[in-house]
């Protein structure tokens, strides 16, 4: 194929107009240029050769190509990885075939890695399908001699006088594989081709469909031991058979005593997930590392996406895991094995491919390893990863096999293993007798984790060379390059992970004085000086005796934060540091909740320093309480089983530590600059928060704080200037102005965000985001003197009998209750609410219902809405409603294993937990749908909303926060504390002549009431009324309009007394035919409906006292009748 210039303008070969060339032997960049064939389609030729090099930490697939006169880059690529285009002149590409590609880039001084030598060239950017970067004969020219063996795929050359060998892939051989290999191949998104042959050539046995499938994995290594690599290739490949037993040292998992097997059921997935689950199980039966089982042991398996988009199948063991004997084989220390290095210069690393895998689970022991999947249950032949054992069981038998040779020139830590020599002819017979001990102990190597006679090597952690042994430098990477702070905030962060270390820093005050200044001057000035001080302080912080090695006979202790826009984390020992590790966190990680970003943050870590917390147990420090559940908790989503199944088989513990005292961590996890503070009140009002700030100036006292801290930061440490925001502790500050006062009140208690909650309630949500002088008192009189609450909220009192809680749930939505709303007004065509809460977390969930309704299409519901999230409970508390009772319900659930539990009959308090959320439900509606009980169902969602992040006082937060991070252990306290609570005596209640109260109509007992058909919506208490007379010890004389047919002498108990009768407005009590007495105002619209099976005319009528938008629909027949003196 040849490129050709697209146009015949003399001006492209202006040399003026071309820079340079980066090759001197290539005199002009576009002279006849070539792209070969093969390098253009991929199909593989004697002259190509295909390597894997890497750039900035991604892979690049490489085509060595002596038929193509240029480097190519493909143009995707070099989008992806951010390369400098330079624009060039149009190149029209013309291949043999006819194909035209166009050229318009080049990327100059592109740098790409093979092995450990970094190249760098001129590379031209056009579109490839067949890889990522084509080495023509302009790269090849630079390298000087080359000895290129095209048979066994080998380059040889040398560079800056060291020798270097590239080995690339093998050209794929053609492979017959049967109709289920095809059938997992389409599957898994493996390239072939389909070859249909027209002559008559059946002699020639060729297959009609081949597997094409590339593994570049080259290498750079001395000829000598190249050519041993080949001799003993077989070590190299995919073990086609079981490892052998062997007596001793196969995997055995010894059980405490009194263990009983144990039998857990799969985790829940969907019919895709399934499928793939299948297709695992297969693969491994296939590969008999598995088999069927009739074990009484079963535990769940866990499905695990892995980087590629492949699926990985594991086993929840951690149950198993409780149960097991702890082996405490001696681990080897790895600072006695880095001293057994001295004199050494040449160095391989080898690593065992699936190394538990090549360990034979021991006879009898299989059926405890059992596994259940939805459509089976097998057991293991191998020894799987996640055993607690697994390491102590692997250590002690690659210390069997190799013992001849350890600390000799071997030295094993678990699958690692590394062989060190002081020449290159040593290091070939040392090499020798290692992968005979693996040939004749049919062990395998995976040998693109392997690397061979090099003169440095990362092991463990540390950088080994013939000079000796250096540490990480990714330990220190996260402090080494924290940015110069940009403001007061950056900088306290990175002030506050000093101080914590600064007993371990010499003249730390000293060293840090010109950025503690700098906290209490007028503003924040960076200057050369602070410049110097802070990476003297980073210097301090990286060096001896603040960082300090290793020591492994002590525990290690890991510290992990998260914020909005990092995570961090600390190696410690005895309170010193060992290393510390930070990470910035992309959109979709920023997007988890903070128990996931939490979680995300230890995983992080314990898999960066695996190689310290491997050997022994250790503890992780989080300052997020719930994470101590982890290891106990349900794994539901595939979140949790990802993150987990890498925890499992590290044996830590895990501890909560106060975020005021996780210093270091919390630090590291703000480093960027610090999560911004999100201010709902800009997306409620921005005029509010306006007025807020109007208010500091109006307000003297607050007007010459906002001064003073302007002037002095430190003046008055209670209160801070942020961003021109006045703030006390972080709270925004409120002044005097009760109209302001009033519209915060407004927002936060009166709205459907608010819902009219109760004092507590409400105090909580103003306090979480405000701050001024007195306001506990003022909410308090604000709510109780709230005419809504009081009228449509039920008169608190202890009730004559004790509660009897049920037992306390271990898991959240294990044991939920369940209950339904009835009487309602028709809403958008649903007459019923069904409730579901789960009774550990209170979370909640209300779905609507129409008349009539089954039982089986309350099931349906219930998977619709609860089951897809929380999957089934193992018990549902519920009443002896009939649909509860009925058969299918009961054979329905039973069959899926859940426990259904019924209340006493007449007694509906064993249900307590529904009854609860059904008071407050009907509260919030009452509240919020005022005389428009029919619009009910159009809340519905912001009641849901309301209620699970009501903050309750069982469970000291939110039913929210539970769902999302697990129940806090101090729930255990407040429950014991439940009857006391509802225990208390009644008070005694008395009013006086003149005192206005509120008068609480009882459905059931008036007649007018009963003429109703909805009352659960409408209000609860009506007034208020003045009292006219005692009658008796415990009945009083209302003053009642005169249109109320109805005796004017009350019961004290439905009496409640108005704090403040000026302050609300009037609810009329109902009449005879329990109409409110509303005065229609004006008729907005009409139209014509039909009723019955005449036509009717319906106005929309606003009432007086009353805004436009609470206006109803009425028949203007019946208006007229009702109000013969309206004349609109």
């Amino acid at each position: 194929m040849v490129m050709e210039l697209a146009e015949d303008d003399s001006t492209l070969l202006d040399e003026t107009s071309i820079p340079p060339p980066t090759e001197p032997e290539i005199t002009n960049p576009f002279a006849n240029p070539q792209l070969s064939l093969q390098a253009l389609t991929g199909v593989p030729a004697y002259q190509t050769m295909r390597v894997t090099g890497m750039h900035n930490k991604k892979t690049l697939h490489i085509l060595l190509d002596s038929g193509s006169t240029h480097n190519f880059l493909d143009l995707e690529v070099a989008k992806k990885l951010g390369c400098h285009l330079e624009a060039i002149p149009p190149l029209a590409v013309t291949g043999g075939g006819g194909h035209k590609l166009e050229a318009a880039f080049m990327c100059k001084g592109f740098k790409w890695q093979l092995q450990q030598h970094v190249f760098t060239a001129d590379v031209i950017v056009l579109p490839l399908v067949c890889c990522d970067l084509i080495l023509g004969i302009q790269w090849l020219k630079s390298l000087g001699p080359i000895l290129w063996d095209f048979e066994h795929l080998q380059m040889e050359f040398r560079t800056n006088g060291r020798k270097f060998v590239l080995r690339g892939a093998k050209i794929p051989s053609i492979k017959l594989i049967n109709n289920k290999s095809f059938a997992q191949a389409v599957q898994e998104g493996a390239e072939m081709c389909l070859l249909t042959l027209e002559n008559d050539m059946s002699n020639l046995s060729l297959p009609t469909c081949f597997l094409l499938s590339v593994d570049s994995a080259p290498m750079v290594v001395p000829n000598l031991i190249s050519r041993l690599l080949s001799e003993y290739d077989d070590i190299f490949v995919e073990p086609s058979q079981l490892p052998p037993h062997r007596p001793g040292f196969d995997h055995k998992i010894p059980l405490k005593d009194g263990c009983e097997p144990f039998n857990l059921r799969p985790y829940r997935y969907s019919l895709v997930q399934k499928t793939i689950i299948d297709n695992l199980v297969t693969e491994m039966l296939d590969q008999g590392i598995i088999q069927h089982s009739n074990s009484p042991f079963s535990s769940p398996t866990v499905l695990v996406r892995k980087k590629d988009g492949s699926w990985r199948l594991c086993v929840d063991f951690r149950r198993l895991n409780q149960s097991t004997v702890k082996d405490r084989f001696p681990i080897p220390l790895i600072e006695d094995l880095l001293d057994e290095l001295s004199g050494a210069s040449i160095f391989s690393k080898l690593d065992l491919r699936s190394g538990y895998h090549q360990l034979r689970i021991a006879t009898g022991e299989e059926l405890k390893t059992a596994f259940k999947t939805h459509s089976g249950h097998y057991e293991y032949l191998v020894m799987p990863f996640g055993f607690t054992n697994a390491p102590a069981s692997f250590q002690a038998l690659m210390n069997h096999i190799f013992k001849p040779f350890l600390r000799k020139f071997v030295i094993i830590f678990f699958d690692d293993l590394l062989i060190y020599s002081r020449c290159l002819d040593e290091h070939e017979n040392h090499l020798r007798l290692i992968f005979d001990t693996v040939r004749n102990n049919n062990l395998f190597l995976n040998q693109n984790k392997c690397c061979f006679a090099t003169s440095k090597v990362e092991y463990l952690g540390h950088f080994i060379t013939a000079e000796g042994v250096s540490t990480d430098p990714a330990k220190l990477q996260a402090v080494s390059e924290w940015p110069l702070p940009k403001n007061l905030k950056q900088l306290r962060g990175f002030l506050g992970l000093a101080g914590y270390y600064r007993r371990f820093v010499k003249d730390f005050g000293k060293i840090a004085k010109p950025l503690t200044d700098m906290l209490k001057k007028d503003c924040f000035i960076w200057s050369d000086q602070s410049t110097k001080a802070f990476e003297e302080l980073k210097q301090a912080l990286v060096s001896s005796p603040v960082l300090s090695l290793p020591g492994f006979t002590k525990q290690f202790i890991v510290e992990t934060d998260a914020s909005g826009k990092g995570i961090g984390a600390v190696l410690m020992q005895n309170c010193h540091p060992i290393a510390y590790i930070s990470k910035s966190l992309g959109p979709r990680q920023q997007a988890l909740s903070v128990y996931e970003r939490e979680l995300l943050a230890i995983v992080y870590a314990v898999q960066k320093w695996g190689a310290y917390l491997s050997h022994a147990p250790f503890v992780i420090k989080t300052d997020h309480r719930s994470i101590k559940h982890m290891l106990d908790q349900k794994l539901n989503t595939p979140f949790q089983q990802a993150w987990v199944a890498k925890l499992m088989g590290y044996d830590f513990e895990i501890r909560y530590k106060e975020g005021v005292s996780n210093i270091e961590a919390d630090a590291l996890s703000r480093k960027e600059g610090a999560e911004l503070m999100s201010l709902i009140l800009n997306s409620q009002s921005p005029n509010l928060f306006d007025t807020i700030k109007s208010a500091w100036q109006s307000d003297p006292f607050l007007s010459k704080l906002c001064s003073e801290l302007q002037q002095n930061p430190t003046s008055n440490p209670k209160f801070t200037w942020i961003r021109n925001e006045l703030r006390r502790k972080g709270k925004l500050v409120i002044g005097s102005d009760p109209t302001l006062k009033a519209a915060i009140f407004h927002w936060l208690h009166d709205s459907a965000l608010g819902g009219h909650s109760g004092r507590d309630l409400t105090a909580a949500r103003i306090k979480s985001l405000f701050f001024w002088k007195g306001m506990a008192k003022e909410i308090q009189s604000y709510v109780r003197n709230c005419g809504v609450c009081q009228r449509n909220k039920s008169d608190l009192s202890a009730s004559p009998d004790l509660i009897q809680p049920l037992p306390i749930p271990d898991k959240i939505w294990t044991d939920i209750s369940m209950d339904f709303i009835e009487g309602l007004p028709t809403s958008a065509g649903k007459q019923v609410i069904f409730v579901v809460v789960d009774r550990l977390s209170k979370y909640a969930h209300f779905m609507a219902l129409s008349h009539p309704y089954t039982a089986e299409n309350v099931a349906k519901i219930f998977l619709d809405h609860v089951f897809k999230l929380h999957g089934l409970p193992d018990s549902i508390t519920s009443d002896r409603d009939p649909i509860f009772l009925s058969k299918f319900w009961n054979e329905f659930f039973m069959l899926q294993g859940v426990s259904l539990n019924k209340s006493t009959a007449y007694h509906p308090q064993s249900d307590g937990q529904t009854e609860i959320v059904n008071k407050s439900l009907e509260t919030y509606l009452r509240c919020m749908c005022g005389d428009q009980s029919k619009t009910w169902f159009q809340w519905l969602s912001l009641v849901e909303y309301w209620y699970n992040t009501n903050f309750h006082l069982a469970i000291h937060t939110t039913p929210y926060e539970v769902v999302y991070g697990q129940p806090p252990p101090v729930i255990y306290l407040i429950y014991p504390g439940l009857p006391l609570q509802a225990n208390k005596h009644r008070s005694e209640r008395q009013f006086d002549i003149g005192d206005f109260v509120y008068l609480k109509l009882q459905p059931y007992r008036q007649f007018s009431m009963r003429n109703q058909l909805y009352h659960k919506l409408l209000p609860k208490f009506y007034g208020p009324f003045k009292v006219l007379d005692k009658i008796g010890a415990v009945a009083y004389q209302l003053d009642l309009p005169s249109s109320v047919e109805k005796h004017n002498v009350f019961h004290v108990s439905q009496l409640k007394k108005c704090p403040n009768p000026t302050t609300v407005a009037f609810q009329p009590v109902p009449t005879t035919a329990f109409q409110v007495d509303r005065i229609p105002l004006l008729i907005l619209d009409r139209k014509m409906v039909r009723r019955g099976r005449v036509e009717a005319t319906k106005v929309l009528v606003q009432w007086k006292d009353s805004p436009p938008e609470q206006a109803t629909w009425e028949y203007y027949y019946d208006l007229l009748k009702r109000f013969p003196n309206f004349h609109p």
